[in-house]
């Protein structure tokens, strides 16, 4: 299918695992999209609070897509990406992110999507387009 626009590619830096706990390094985007990452991905759905890089890219290994967002860009944008994280959640986590570099991040192996103000076509077209592309292949 047709890369989403504003989509950026990333070179994937590396899937080595690091032990639980421990800081990753050597990401070369924001939100990472590949390099060091703990052993135990998170458990698909949505957060309220931020998960740890290396938890993350772990389920972007797998095929997921994360969902990030600065806590100020307001409750009904936050409500909307849930709605979209939940209508379709198979190989989704969302959670809030506040070391992104814009307002609204997707985020894919190997893919980055910022945004500071919420599309909502581009959103389901990003993980329509790029879920369950990681090198892992995992049913959920």
């Amino acid at each position: 299918s047709d890369p989403v626009e504003g989509t950026q590619v990333v070179s994937v830096v590396s899937r080595n695992h690091i032990t639980s706990g421990t800081p990753g390094s050597g990401y070369n985007s924001n939100p990472p999209t590949s390099g060091p990452h703990w052993p135990a991905p998170a458990k698909n759905g949505v957060y309220d609070s931020e998960l740890p890089d290396e938890q993350g890219i772990h389920n972007l290994e797998h095929g997921h897509v994360w969902i990030t967002y600065k806590k100020d860009v307001g409750d009904d944008v936050v409500n909307k990406l849930k709605e979209i994280a939940n209508e379709d959640n198979w190989k989704i986590i969302m959670s809030p992110r506040e070391k992104n570099d814009s307002k609204i991040s997707l985020v894919a192996w190997g893919r980055v999507l910022n945004m500071d103000q919420l599309d909502e076509e581009k959103v389901k077209d990003f993980i329509n387009t790029y879920r369950n592309r990681g090198p892992e292949k995992t049913p959920e």
